[in-house]
């Protein structure tokens, strides 16, 4: 039986300058439309980024070219300063500690909370890894510790079926945070929870850029208002403005182009 060591950290990512992610000048076309225009983006060691903005204003593109899903045609990304992530594979990008949430959760509902944490240690990727593998006491300590930290530890032997969406969400983002990712990229956290469980996931994320880089992709202005994070307004591929949620709420470009009157 394998042991199941947790990863060690990526010993060619360097951040000594304070910036965890870094894009310049990207542009990439399908089909003759220009989904992301000379984007500049940047993420500090740290942060939490809230990006906002209109249906098709190439939010989501902008993910897939960080994780390496989409090849830009043009510009810069970079990881730390040393990781091109223009020259990795999809797979590279993820091991080097970039971690993605989609909007929907992805989990296995007929096992249990702690099951599916389990089938996310480094060394386990798949459930069939789940009967095949041993953890070790420093996993199994990190296991505990993340659903202490996303508030399902009362839940560990529940069935995943049995949870509300809420806590599938946080499932899932615990399910990241075992691969101990520096950068967590999350779309649509608020989406389909209630009250309570939005209060809790601001909570979350909060104190999550204490240990993380953070990016949110959300349209919910009130979550994103409650986040108290810098903001980043992005329209027809382009960053159309940045600032804090005063700054953006009174700027007349993003008030015509996403917020209306």
């Amino acid at each position: 039986m394998r042991d199941i060591r947790s990863p060690s950290p990526v010993a060619d990512l360097d951040i000594r300058n304070g910036t965890v992610l870094y894009m310049e000048g990207v542009s990439v076309s399908f089909d003759g439309y220009k989904a992301i225009d000379e984007l500049n983006f940047y993420v500090n060691h740290n942060e939490l980024r809230c990006v906002i903005g209109p249906n098709g204003a190439g939010k989501t593109t902008m993910m897939d070219i960080i994780t390496g899903k989409t090849r830009p045609d043009e510009g810069q990304c970079w990881f730390g300063s040393r990781l091109n992530l223009l020259r990795m594979k999809e797979d590279e990008i993820a091991r080097s500690g970039i971690g993605r949430k989609f909007q929907k959760p992805t989990v296995f509902d007929n096992h249990s909370v702690f099951e599916n944490m389990e089938v996310s240690a480094d060394g386990v990727r798949s459930v069939y890894g789940l009967f095949t593998a041993r953890l070790s006491g420093e996993v199994r300590a990190q296991i505990e510790s993340t659903l202490e930290l996303i508030g399902l530890a009362d839940e560990s032997r529940t069935p995943v079926a049995r949870l509300s969406h809420g806590q599938k969400q946080w499932l899932e983002l615990g399910m990241l945070l075992m691969q101990n990712p520096m950068l967590l990229l999350i779309d649509e956290p608020a989406a389909g929870m209630t009250h309570d469980e939005m209060d809790r996931t601001i909570e979350l994320l909060t104190q999550l850029k204490l240990t993380h880089s953070v990016v949110v992709v959300e349209h919910d202005m009130d979550f994103v208002r409650n986040l108290e994070s810098p903001i980043t307004v992005l329209h027809q591929g382009s960053v159309l403005a940045e600032g804090k949620m005063q700054d953006i709420q009174e700027d007349p470009k993003v008030i015509e182009v996403y917020l209306g009157s």
